[in-house]
Protein backbone atom coordinates (compact mmCIF):
# COMPACT_ATOMS: atom_id res chain seq x y z
CA UNK A 1 0.00 0.00 0.00
CA UNK A 2 1.41 3.58 -1.17
CA UNK A 3 -0.11 6.55 1.54
CA UNK A 4 -0.35 10.07 1.72
CA UNK A 5 0.92 11.59 4.83
CA UNK A 6 -3.05 12.01 5.74
CA UNK A 7 -3.82 8.12 4.61
CA UNK A 8 -0.77 7.37 6.88
CA UNK A 9 -2.25 8.79 9.58
CA UNK A 10 -5.85 7.67 9.49
CA UNK A 11 -4.60 3.98 9.36
CA UNK A 12 -2.53 4.43 12.55
CA UNK A 13 -5.26 6.02 14.11
CA UNK A 14 -3.15 9.17 14.96
CA UNK A 15 -3.42 12.60 13.60
CA UNK A 16 -1.17 13.64 10.62
CA UNK A 17 0.19 16.50 13.31
CA UNK A 18 1.50 13.52 15.12
CA UNK A 19 2.93 11.68 12.57
CA UNK A 20 5.20 14.75 11.46
CA UNK A 21 6.18 15.28 14.76
CA UNK A 22 7.41 11.66 14.50
CA UNK A 23 8.94 12.27 11.21
CA UNK A 24 10.69 15.18 12.47
CA UNK A 25 12.07 12.87 15.49
CA UNK A 26 13.54 10.61 13.89
CA UNK A 27 10.80 7.68 15.01
CA UNK A 28 10.07 6.83 11.27
CA UNK A 29 11.89 6.31 8.63
CA UNK A 30 12.04 9.23 5.49
CA UNK A 31 9.35 8.49 3.11
CA UNK A 32 9.74 5.75 0.33
CA UNK A 33 9.00 8.06 -3.08
CA UNK A 34 7.69 11.68 -4.08
CA UNK A 35 4.93 11.85 -6.58
CA UNK A 36 4.60 15.15 -7.87
CA UNK A 37 4.89 17.32 -4.57
CA UNK A 38 3.57 14.20 -2.11
CA UNK A 39 5.41 12.28 -0.09
CA UNK A 40 4.34 8.41 -0.58
CA UNK A 41 5.13 6.11 2.34
CA UNK A 42 4.12 2.63 2.78
CA UNK A 43 3.50 -0.09 5.19
CA UNK A 44 6.85 -0.08 6.95
CA UNK A 45 5.62 3.40 7.71
CA UNK A 46 2.06 2.26 9.07
CA UNK A 47 3.91 -0.97 10.77
CA UNK A 48 6.31 1.47 13.21
CA UNK A 49 3.21 3.76 13.79
CA UNK A 50 1.33 1.00 15.37
CA UNK A 51 4.54 -0.01 17.45
CA UNK A 52 5.09 3.76 18.62
CA UNK A 53 1.24 3.77 19.08
CA UNK A 54 1.16 0.57 21.38
CA UNK A 55 4.33 1.59 23.29
CA UNK A 56 2.80 5.57 23.73
CA UNK A 57 -0.29 3.80 24.98
CA UNK A 58 1.59 2.32 27.47
CA UNK A 59 2.91 5.22 28.98
CA UNK A 60 6.41 5.52 27.22
CA UNK A 61 7.42 8.80 26.42
CA UNK A 62 8.48 9.98 22.54
CA UNK A 63 12.01 10.48 24.22
CA UNK A 64 11.69 6.83 25.51
CA UNK A 65 10.54 5.23 22.23
CA UNK A 66 13.26 7.35 20.68
CA UNK A 67 16.06 5.88 22.52
CA UNK A 68 14.61 2.62 21.95
CA UNK A 69 14.59 2.61 18.49
CA UNK A 70 18.00 4.24 17.48
CA UNK A 71 19.75 1.91 20.55
CA UNK A 72 17.74 -1.19 19.26
CA UNK A 73 18.83 0.03 15.33
CA UNK A 74 22.61 0.11 15.54
CA UNK A 75 22.62 2.19 12.52
CA UNK A 76 20.17 -0.26 10.52
CA UNK A 77 16.81 0.35 9.40
CA UNK A 78 14.63 -1.42 12.43
CA UNK A 79 12.49 -3.35 9.92
CA UNK A 80 15.95 -4.81 8.57
CA UNK A 81 16.99 -5.43 12.14
CA UNK A 82 13.64 -6.63 13.64
CA UNK A 83 12.10 -9.34 10.84
CA UNK A 84 9.90 -10.01 13.59
CA UNK A 85 8.23 -6.35 13.21
CA UNK A 86 6.00 -7.26 10.47
CA UNK A 87 5.45 -11.03 12.16
CA UNK A 88 3.50 -8.74 14.75
CA UNK A 89 1.26 -6.25 12.79
CA UNK A 90 1.22 -7.88 9.71
CA UNK A 91 -2.70 -9.05 9.02
CA UNK A 92 -3.84 -12.62 9.24
CA UNK A 93 -5.80 -14.43 7.35
CA UNK A 94 -7.33 -11.11 5.05
CA UNK A 95 -8.15 -12.28 2.04
CA UNK A 96 -6.44 -9.19 0.69
CA UNK A 97 -7.77 -5.61 0.44
CA UNK A 98 -9.40 -4.19 -1.95
CA UNK A 99 -10.23 -0.63 -2.49
CA UNK A 100 -13.66 1.18 -3.99
CA UNK A 101 -14.15 5.09 -4.53
CA UNK A 102 -15.86 6.15 -1.61
CA UNK A 103 -18.36 8.40 -3.97
CA UNK A 104 -19.43 4.88 -4.82
CA UNK A 105 -19.46 3.23 -1.33
CA UNK A 106 -21.73 6.23 -0.46
CA UNK A 107 -24.26 6.17 -3.65
CA UNK A 108 -24.52 2.32 -2.44
CA UNK A 109 -25.05 2.96 1.33
CA UNK A 110 -27.34 5.54 0.83
CA UNK A 111 -28.97 6.97 3.74
CA UNK A 112 -26.69 4.88 5.66
CA UNK A 113 -24.27 7.68 7.03
CA UNK A 114 -23.15 5.93 9.94
CA UNK A 115 -21.77 2.83 8.50
CA UNK A 116 -18.64 3.48 7.12
CA UNK A 117 -17.91 4.76 10.46
CA UNK A 118 -18.73 1.71 11.94
CA UNK A 119 -16.84 -0.22 9.55
CA UNK A 120 -13.83 1.87 10.38
CA UNK A 121 -14.50 1.67 13.94
CA UNK A 122 -14.24 -2.44 12.98
CA UNK A 123 -11.33 -2.31 11.43
CA UNK A 124 -13.38 -3.73 7.95
CA UNK A 125 -12.46 -0.60 6.35
CA UNK A 126 -10.14 2.57 5.96
CA UNK A 127 -11.78 5.73 4.67
CA UNK A 128 -9.77 8.44 3.16
CA UNK A 129 -11.09 11.56 1.30
CA UNK A 130 -11.55 9.51 -2.00
CA UNK A 131 -11.48 5.98 -1.41
CA UNK A 132 -13.30 3.41 0.79
CA UNK A 133 -10.11 0.15 0.79
CA UNK A 134 -11.97 -2.77 2.81
CA UNK A 135 -9.06 -4.58 4.38
CA UNK A 136 -10.45 -7.85 4.05
CA UNK A 137 -12.05 -9.10 0.30
CA UNK A 138 -13.46 -12.08 2.08
CA UNK A 139 -15.29 -10.38 4.61
CA UNK A 140 -16.65 -7.95 2.15
CA UNK A 141 -18.03 -10.86 0.14
CA UNK A 142 -19.16 -12.65 3.25
CA UNK A 143 -21.40 -9.53 4.11
CA UNK A 144 -22.26 -9.10 1.03
CA UNK A 145 -23.51 -13.28 0.25
CA UNK A 146 -25.77 -12.54 3.70
CA UNK A 147 -27.46 -9.74 2.28
CA UNK A 148 -28.39 -12.01 -1.05
CA UNK A 149 -30.17 -13.94 1.90
CA UNK A 150 -32.13 -10.82 2.70
CA UNK A 151 -29.96 -9.39 6.14
CA UNK A 152 -29.51 -5.94 6.16
CA UNK A 153 -26.30 -4.67 6.37
CA UNK A 154 -26.90 -2.57 9.28
CA UNK A 155 -28.11 -6.14 11.05
CA UNK A 156 -25.21 -8.03 9.88
CA UNK A 157 -22.63 -4.95 11.37
CA UNK A 158 -24.21 -5.09 14.51
CA UNK A 159 -23.95 -9.31 14.86
CA UNK A 160 -20.34 -8.43 13.91
CA UNK A 161 -19.50 -5.72 16.63
CA UNK A 162 -20.98 -8.08 19.36
CA UNK A 163 -18.36 -11.11 17.70
CA UNK A 164 -15.23 -9.09 17.88
CA UNK A 165 -15.12 -8.35 21.20
CA UNK A 166 -14.95 -12.57 22.22
CA UNK A 167 -12.58 -12.37 18.89
CA UNK A 168 -9.93 -9.93 21.06
CA UNK A 169 -10.21 -11.59 24.37
CA UNK A 170 -9.33 -14.94 21.95
CA UNK A 171 -6.49 -13.60 20.98
CA UNK A 172 -5.13 -11.79 24.08
CA UNK A 173 -5.09 -15.28 25.43
CA UNK A 174 -2.94 -16.39 23.12
CA UNK A 175 -0.46 -13.29 22.63
CA UNK A 176 -0.29 -14.01 26.42
CA UNK A 177 0.84 -17.20 25.77
CA UNK A 178 3.68 -16.24 23.56
CA UNK A 179 4.92 -13.47 26.01
CA UNK A 180 4.76 -16.00 28.97
CA UNK A 181 6.56 -18.28 26.52
CA UNK A 182 9.24 -15.32 25.44
CA UNK A 183 10.01 -14.23 29.18
CA UNK A 184 9.97 -18.63 30.82
CA UNK A 185 12.86 -19.17 28.30
CA UNK A 186 14.86 -15.38 28.19
CA UNK A 187 13.37 -13.49 30.86
CA UNK A 188 11.23 -10.44 30.79
CA UNK A 189 12.59 -7.58 28.92
CA UNK A 190 14.37 -10.12 26.24
CA UNK A 191 14.89 -8.21 22.81
CA UNK A 192 16.35 -10.80 20.08
CA UNK A 193 19.77 -9.23 18.98
CA UNK A 194 21.10 -12.11 16.95
CA UNK A 195 20.06 -13.17 13.14
CA UNK A 196 19.71 -16.69 14.76
CA UNK A 197 17.46 -15.22 17.61
CA UNK A 198 15.31 -12.66 14.79
CA UNK A 199 14.18 -15.60 13.03
CA UNK A 200 13.37 -18.38 15.87
CA UNK A 201 10.94 -15.43 17.16
CA UNK A 202 9.77 -14.33 14.07
CA UNK A 203 8.97 -18.18 12.58
CA UNK A 204 7.25 -18.71 16.66
CA UNK A 205 5.10 -16.18 16.39
CA UNK A 206 4.01 -16.24 12.76
CA UNK A 207 2.87 -19.94 13.28
CA UNK A 208 1.50 -19.09 16.64
CA UNK A 209 -0.54 -16.54 14.89
CA UNK A 210 -1.58 -19.44 12.20
CA UNK A 211 -2.49 -21.96 14.65
CA UNK A 212 -4.49 -20.04 16.72
CA UNK A 213 -6.97 -19.14 13.58
CA UNK A 214 -7.15 -22.77 12.68
CA UNK A 215 -8.07 -23.48 16.17
CA UNK A 216 -10.11 -20.62 16.75
CA UNK A 217 -11.87 -21.60 13.17
CA UNK A 218 -12.18 -25.88 14.39
CA UNK A 219 -13.17 -24.52 17.67
CA UNK A 220 -16.26 -21.92 16.66
CA UNK A 221 -17.26 -24.23 13.17
CA UNK A 222 -17.86 -27.14 16.45
CA UNK A 223 -19.53 -24.33 18.44
CA UNK A 224 -21.53 -23.38 15.77
CA UNK A 225 -22.85 -26.75 15.31
CA UNK A 226 -23.62 -26.99 18.90
CA UNK A 227 -25.76 -24.23 18.91
CA UNK A 228 -27.31 -24.52 15.54
CA UNK A 229 -28.97 -27.91 16.83
CA UNK A 230 -30.19 -26.57 20.55
CA UNK A 231 -31.48 -23.99 18.52
CA UNK A 232 -33.29 -26.02 15.92
CA UNK A 233 -34.40 -28.35 18.58
CA UNK A 234 -36.24 -25.14 20.57
CA UNK A 235 -37.34 -23.67 16.95
CA UNK A 236 -38.76 -27.66 16.24
CA UNK A 237 -40.81 -27.36 19.56
CA UNK A 238 -42.00 -24.70 18.86
CA UNK A 239 -43.13 -25.86 15.67
CA UNK A 240 -44.79 -28.58 16.92
CA UNK A 241 -46.44 -26.89 19.86
CA UNK A 242 -47.99 -24.43 16.61
CA UNK A 243 -48.80 -27.07 14.59
CA UNK A 244 -50.68 -29.15 16.89
CA UNK A 245 -52.34 -25.65 18.15
CA UNK A 246 -53.54 -25.16 14.67
CA UNK A 247 -54.86 -28.71 14.25
CA UNK A 248 -56.52 -28.57 17.06
CA UNK A 249 -58.13 -25.20 17.32
CA UNK A 250 -60.42 -24.45 20.59
CA UNK A 251 -64.08 -24.18 19.74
Amino acid sequence: MDYRIDDLAHAAGMTTRNVRAYLERGLLPPPTKTVGRAKIYDDSHLERLKIIGSLLSRGFTTAHIADFIHSWSSGKDLTEVLGLQHAVTAEFGTGGSVAVPRAMVEAFLGGDSDILPRLANLNVARVSRDTVTFASAEVLESFNELRNYGYKLREVLTVYESVVPHLEAIAHVMVDAARRHIAAEHGDGWLPDSDADIAATTDMLTHLRKVGVSVAHSGLAAALDRAVNAELGTYLEAAVAKSNKDSNPRT
